[in-house]
């Protein structure tokens, strides 16, 4: 269930880094609070099931208890704590998945960049009108009306052009990190924007294609 959901729901990650039973979080996310709930009910209940079972024996059946007892309960423990642990890490798997599936709509914008790169202020059909900085050699186009990836949660605000990658910042509810076409023997890295603004790489991760979905720290 905490698999599919990280899969499927692009609030997912910013509610793992939210104020979780916030009342404000609480009245904004109804039904996720019952999600939450459920799921914890089934993680607590998994384990105190096994345990009371294995506990609750006659005293003629308490050296029957074998090792493979007793390694299930300690590995069902260890599985609920480990998920509980790598939230973010299954956040960001989830985020990946999504992602694979918007290849042919990052392609749609990034494909008329790669022919051929705008030297100055305009517009393209692909993504609108946009400004081109620096002056005289542009590396990062500033777009005037964000063209969307995947309605109503994931839109393209800028984009960066370095040696020869074409990188794409994402905005919305599913925003918030970057998804970058390579060329081949290329790998996204650390570089700093046309607009002179460090990005320092924190996780990459391939989407096919030639894709990735990058995350820079702030």
């Amino acid at each position: 269930m905490l698999v599919i959901w990280a899969a499927v729901d692009p609030s997912f990650e910013p509610l793992v880094h939210g104020n979780w039973f916030s009342s404000g979080w609480m009245s904004a996310n109804p039904i996720r609070c019952v999600g939450i709930v459920l799921i914890a009910i089934l993680a607590v209940g998994s384990l105190l099931g096994w345990m009371v079972q294995f506990f609750a024996r006659s005293s003629s059946m308490i050296h029957r208890r074998s090792l493979a007892q007793l390694l299930a309960v300690a590995t069902l423990a260890a599985f609920w704590c480990a998920l509980a642990i790598h939230l973010d890490t299954i956040a960001w798997q989830g985020k990946r998945a999504r992602f694979a599936w918007r290849v042919q709509e990052l392609e749609r914008i990034a494909a008329p960049l790669r022919e051929q790169w705008p030297q100055r202020d305009g517009e393209l059909p692909a993504i609108g009108p946009f400004m081109a900085y620096p002056f005289g050699r542009p590396t990062t186009l500033v777009l005037l009306q964000a063209p969307p990836v995947a309605k109503r949660s994931v839109y393209v605000s800028a984009i960066e052009s370095q040696n020869g990658a074409i990188k794409l910042q994402l905005t919305g509810t599913d925003g918030g990190d970057w998804a970058e076409w390579h060329p081949r023997q290329s790998r996204p890295s650390s570089f700093v924007g046309g607009l002179s603004d460090p990005h320092e790489l924190e996780d990459a991760t391939s989407i096919g294609h030639g894709w990735y979905l990058v995350r820079y720290r702030s």
